[in-house]
């Protein structure tokens, strides 16, 4: 496989270019090896091979590709729509899930290499904090503390809470960055395809699932969770 920089739109877009781009709201830099099995058109479901891939890309040096993410974060394919490739970059991201939906299932691996799956939270609330880097000014470690601290009000909190941030930086720059003593939550690193999968554009964002896995709402400021409220439900 060969390696393509590309930059990777946190709105299920994948653009590929010469140059490294970063801008600070909706868009991220990401270097990416793209398996070329993964690759159809969007319109015929035909899957598009490798050399015949390499012409559309010289062709469309801004191609845009669309991705389809599995439950576990992974790539399930790619999906090229030739009859829209021009110059201008599309917003093409999924419909985010809605209030008072059932929130879709992820599985995921923890810093501590431990798997957790949403679907195994029922019964429990369930607080997803959408985080970019973990070692810069951009991670708001205050509200995290503010977030644990209503957590740890809750009366048999392990029994009835899970919190888990996904950050976009790698393992590294987590453990770094992350020195919130006796946090109640579990840490995902490289979790863009998550953010990706579930249309979250802006950072921070939290969300909060309740015990029979239905989004309750996205919040932007920790203020506004009445965590006691929605637990009584």
């Amino acid at each position: 496989m060969k390696k393509i920089t590309f930059l990777l739109f946190l709105c299920s877009v994948i653009t590929f270019g010469q140059q490294k781009i970063v801008t600070k709201k909706h868009t991220t830099t990401h270097a990416e090896i793209i398996d070329y099995s993964k690759i159809y058109q969007k319109t015929t479901g035909k899957k598009i091979k490798k050399k015949e891939f390499l012409k559309i890309l010289k062709k469309y040096p801004n191609l845009q590709m669309e991705s389809v993410i599995n439950a576990d974060g992974s790539i399930e394919k790619y999906l090229v729509d030739l009859s829209k490739q021009d110059k201008k970059i599309r917003n093409n991201r999924i419909q985010p899930v809605l209030k008072g939906e059932v929130f879709p299932n992820f599985i995921a691996k923890t810093l501590e290499n431990n798997k957790i799956e949403l679907n195994k939270f029922k019964g429990k609330t369930v607080i997803l904090r959408f985080e970019l880097e973990a070692n810069t000014f951009r991670f708001k470690k205050e509200e995290i503390k503010q977030l644990d601290g209503l957590i740890n009000q809750v009366k048999n909190k392990n029994e009835k809470v899970k919190a888990v941030i996904f950050f976009a930086s790698d393992k590294a720059e987590v453990r770094k960055g992350f020195n919130v003593p006796n946090s109640n939550f579990q840490l995902i690193a490289n979790a863009l395809n998550f953010h990706d999968k579930f249309s979250i554009t802006r950072f921070p964002t939290t969300i909060i699932i309740d015990k029979n896995g239905v989004l309750v709402d996205y919040y932007k400021n920790i203020d506004d969770i009445d965590l006691e409220k929605i637990m009584a439900k």
